[in-house]
């Protein structure tokens, strides 16, 4: 999807403001795609950036596992000068042996997309039971 710069830049200020949808409606109308599309393309955009100092296979691993395998090829590309078929190949090759056996930075990337408990709303249950339970003894 091509996407003018002006317009990319509002989509990216939308989605520092939180408000997504509006970026949503705004790709939608500048590229005369479907609201999938728009939602999809969005969704890309404001997913968090890898911070990376490793090596590339390290950094190619991180977006295979956040099933970015597109990017990966791109940043494989970009990085070895190699065609896209041959990033293609690499990346694939890379992400079937990744596959296989489990690393330190895919440990890591798993523990951080574990759901964290929000203890908020058992705080707000146990109060409101409380509250139940004293309005019904007294």
């Amino acid at each position: 999807m091509i996407i003018p710069s002006d317009i990319l830049q509002e989509v990216e200020i939308l989605l520092s403001q939180n408000k997504k949808v509006h970026a949503v409606a705004l790709v939608k109308r500048a590229t005369n795609c479907s609201l999938k599309e728009a939602k999809d393309y969005v969704d890309q955009l404001d997913q968090p950036k890898v911070a990376f100092t490793g090596n590339i296979d390290d950094q190619l691993r991180v977006l295979l596992l956040q099933g970015n395998k597109i990017e990966a090829i791109k940043v494989y590309r970009d990085h070895s000068g190699a065609s896209l078929a041959e990033s293609k190949e690499y990346v694939e090759r890379l992400d079937q042996y990744a596959g296989r056996r489990n690393t330190g930075i895919d440990s890591l990337y798993q523990e951080q997309a574990k759901p964290k408990i929000n203890y908020t709303w058992v705080i707000i249950l146990l109060i409101a039971a409380a509250v139940i339970a004293w309005a019904v003894l007294r």
